[in-house]
């Protein structure tokens, strides 16, 4: 059973970033509004982000702050002056390439305006001193006190994905039978959604260790994962192909038993996280040779459904021995990380 994360890690780095800059800006007599302000949204999933984005975020918050000042000075604190403001300094940042900084940077200028006085060099670098702790604060919570742990979420997004794509083809395939004509690939692309966010995370750790130390066991499991997923999108390829199907002929009661069944002997491969053959899945795939061998027919429903569930055992195979090697080799070696093989949470 799941063990339910009350307070996630990304909550506990915005916390933690929050607290610091607070702390900071009462010591050095700095206005804390807008370094929390900043802290709060310049929070980054990855450390590898909020380095390369906390770069282009400084320079940003430079450009809104001297916005703010300017247009204070000439306008006052008016509508048109919070309006102006907002749209000079997205309308640089964009011509300056600082995307990433944009949002930090508006919040910023529009946040100054109120509290603009006559010694307008000292409100700039007051406003931009307390910017510039935010950014810096939730820059090192991420990459020294907080880094990021992707191992577990991984292995828990990858789990699901696989006992929803085994439910997904085991609906597909009975919709078909049925001869339903409600729209079957509409569970097809969100789990090809879901998979490509999942990559993302592979991403995500490889950038990790671009600037932090890794060991041989923590990058052989996460190939191992990487490689679980390149089978999962293998067969969400034959759910692809199985849900653009259309019955052509009829198909008797024993068809649809024999196929229904073929299908939950896969389900139960696809769902289970070691993704063990038994015996009695080897009789199905003998009988679906048999059956392929029977309609002569290429075109025929049961034909291509039958030759994509034999695709399908390809791949099923390939991921089973895998998985067989890896559990293996874990058992073996003490330092392998031992969550690639269990089902609790460790971190959200």
């Amino acid at each position: 059973m799941r063990k339910k994360v009350v307070i996630g890690r990304r909550v506990l780095k915005t916390g933690l970033a929050v607290f610091l800059t607070a702390l900071l800006c009462h010591w050095f007599d700095l206005p804390a509004t807008f370094a929390v302000i900043t802290a709060i949204v310049t929070t980054e999933p990855t450390a590898v982000d909020s380095l390369k984005k906390g770069l282009v975020r400084l320079p940003a918050a430079s450009i809104g702050a001297i916005f703010a000042i300017v247009l204070d000075v000439t306008l006052g604190q008016s509508a048109l002056t919070y309006a102006l403001v907002a749209m000079l300094t997205i309308f640089t940042c964009s011509k300056l390439k600082l995307d990433t900084g944009t949002l930090v940077a508006t919040l910023t200028a529009v946040a100054m305006i109120p509290g603009t006085t006559d010694h307008v060099i000292a409100d700039f670098f007051t406003r931009m001193s307390g910017t510039s702790t935010g950014i810096i604060v939730s820059t090192l919570v991420n990459f020294v006190i907080l880094p990021p742990k992707f191992g577990p979420i991984l292995v828990n997004k990858v789990e699901s994905l696989f006992e929803k794509t085994a439910h997904t083809l085991e609906k597909t395939v009975e919709h078909l039978l049925d001869n339903e004509d409600n729209d079957r690939t509409h569970l097809y692309r969100d789990l090809h959604n879901q998979l490509t966010t999942t990559y993302q995370l592979t991403q995500f750790q490889y950038d990790e260790w671009r600037y932090r130390k890794s060991n041989e066991f923590e990058r052989r499991s996460f190939g191992f994962l990487k490689r679980k997923l390149d089978y999962l999108h293998l067969v969400l390829f034959h759910i692809g192909k199985i849900c653009h199907l259309r019955v052509n002929h009829h198909i008797s009661e024993k068809e649809k038993e024999e196929m229904i069944a073929a299908v939950r002997s896969f389900k139960k491969i696809i769902a289970d996280p070691l993704h063990q053959i038994a015996t009695s899945h080897h009789v199905v795939i003998e009988d679906l040779k048999q059956k392929r061998g029977f309609h002569t027919t290429e075109e025929e429903t049961i034909s291509l459904m039958t030759l994509e569930l034999l695709s399908l055992h390809k791949a099923t195979e390939e991921l089973a021995h895998i998985t067989q090697d890896e559990r293996r080799f874990s058992i073996q070696e003490s330092s392998y990380p031992d969550y690639i093989f269990k089902r609790a949470i460790q971190y959200e």
